[in-house]
C-alpha cells in the first residue's frame, strides 16, 4: 500500500508541474513580459542591496540604469528558465518511472521523450495566448531535460564508485 502511495505521489507530481507549465505558458506575451521584467528588478536592486550592506559595494544606481540591466539580462533569463523549468520536469519524470518500476535505459528515453513532446505541445499551446511559438525553445526546453537527465546519470555513477571503494 505505501508504494502505490508513493507512486501516486510521484505521478501527482509530474503532472502539478505540467500544470505549473500550462499555467506559465497561458499568459499573454505582455503579461508574461511584465512579470519577467518585476522579477529582474527585484533580483537587482536586491542584489545591489545586498553588496552595499556587506561593503562589496557602495553604489546606488539609478532606475534607468536598472531598467537597462534589466532589459540586457531579460532574453538570456528566460531561456535558462525555460530550460530550468524542463529540468525540473525531467526530473519528476524520471522519479515517477524509477518508482513505477520502469528503470534503466527506458526510465532515459521515456523521460526526454515525453519532456521534448510537452515542450512542443507547450509551445503550440503558447500560439494561442498572444505568443511566439518557437521550436529553438522547445530544443531548449529538451536541453534542460537533457541536462537532467546527465545529472542524474553522474550521480549514478558516483554513488556507485563510492560503494565500491
Amino acid at each position: 500500500m505505501k508504494r502505490k502511495i508513493i507512486i501516486i505521489i510521484s505521478w501527482l507530481l509530474v503532472l502539478a508541474w505540467m500544470g505549473v507549465i500550462y499555467y506559465l505558458s497561458d499568459m499573454n506575451g505582455i503579461e508574461s513580459t511584465n512579470k519577467s521584467e518585476k522579477t529582474i528588478n527585484l533580483v537587482i536592486k536586491k542584489t545591489i542591496e545586498k553588496t552595499n550592506e556587506v561593503g562589496i559595494t557602495n553604489k546606488n544606481p539609478n532606475s534607468s540604469k536598472v531598467s537597462e540591466i534589466s532589459e540586457d539580462l531579460d532574453y538570456p533569463l528566460r531561456k535558462i528558465m525555460h530550460a530550468f523549468v524542463y529540468f525540473i520536469l525531467t526530473l519528476f519524470l524520471i522519479n515517477a518511472f524509477y518508482q513505477s518500476g520502469i528503470k534503466d535505459k527506458k526510465m532515459f528515453i521515456y523521460s526526454i521523450l515525453i519532456c521534448f513532446l510537452y515542450a512542443c505541445s507547450d509551445e503550440f499551446h503558447q500560439s494561442f495566448s498572444g505568443r511566439t511559438s518557437s521550436f529553438i525553445d522547445v530544443l531548449i526546453d529538451s536541453f534542460g531535460g537533457t541536462l537532467a537527465i546527465l545529472i542524474v546519470l553522474i550521480s549514478k555513477k558516483i554513488r556507485k564508485n563510492i560503494r565500491l571503494t
